[in-house]
């Protein structure tokens, strides 16, 4: 007889045993599950967050002062070629390049491309390069501009861009 109750005494212990190794694989799988699904959640929100911060940027470039065509102290909605030529001096320039570095944050390039007419050269530059440089990694956004080039006083159609992460 007292067989019989050891032998029924392993039997419930290892039934028990099957039990939690169960359980504990259940949990486990929902656990991976969860955190697979909250970190696919948190990619799409960090790719929402990134377009809201790149489009904002774009809308602040195209308001500013620096960029903006100007006739008789009154702004209008194009951007000068001839600033955007010489902004590079006024980045580099000790006192701005702080403030410039803290407005662009962490972008890897930006720059405004315009398309090619036959026999282009300065003042019909097809390129501007604002800041950064456009050869590195990242995800590209873009917005048309009105561009303005008063030595020819022709305006041209021009694409935005700024490289940032993905």
């Amino acid at each position: 007889m007292q067989v019989y109750t050891n032998n029924r005494g392993q039997l419930e212990i290892g039934i028990t045993t099957m039990v939690l190794i169960v359980f504990i694989l259940l949990l486990l799988f929902s656990l991976i599950l969860y955190f697979r699904f909250t970190y696919l959640e948190l990619e799409e929100t960090k790719a929402t967050l990134l377009d809201q911060k790149y489009n904002s940027l774009l809308s602040v470039i195209i308001g500013l002062p620096e960029f903006r065509c100007s006739r008789g102290g009154v702004e209008s909605e194009c951007l000068d070629a001839v600033k955007l030529e010489g902004f590079s001096d006024v980045r580099n320039a000790n006192d701005n390049k702080e403030y410039y570095g803290n407005l662009f944050g962490n972008v890897k390039g930006i720059w405004i491309e315009v398309p090619t007419d036959a026999g282009n050269s300065y003042p019909d530059k097809n390129k501007f390069q604002i800041f950064g440089s456009e050869g590195s990694n990242g995800g590209i956004y873009s917005v048309p501009v009105s561009l303005y080039y008063p030595e020819s006083k022709r305006y041209k159609i021009g694409i935005l861009k700024i490289r940032g992460e993905l």
